[in-house]
């Protein structure tokens, strides 16, 4: 379960940048450094909605086993919200 837990903190962190991802596309580019550009729209385009798709996943399945989850609830309810926006965004 440890490697759930953290597995799920990646994804929550994806998760915000790619909602700074979003602030930059519609806003404009208030970060100014190239590299740091990189790394966040990398996470938070690119990785954030396999990682959370994975971890998603991960959560249903043992859901649907009956089995222990011991993550926040906030974080697993945070985590799948952002996966139906990822969703929402990339689909449509």
């Amino acid at each position: 379960m440890k490697s759930l837990r953290f597995t799920a903190k990646i994804a929550f962190i994806s998760n915000l940048l790619f909602i700074v991802c979003l602030v930059i596309q519609r806003t404009y580019d208030f970060i100014h450094q190239p590299d740091i550009n990189a790394v966040i729209i990398l996470l938070g385009w690119m990785l954030a909605p396999f990682i959370n798709l994975a971890v998603n996943i991960w959560v249903g399945l043992l859901l649907l086993n009956k089995k222990q989850i011991d993550l926040p609830i906030w974080l697993s309810l945070f985590n799948l919200t952002l996966l139906i926006i990822q969703i929402i965004v990339f689909l449509i």
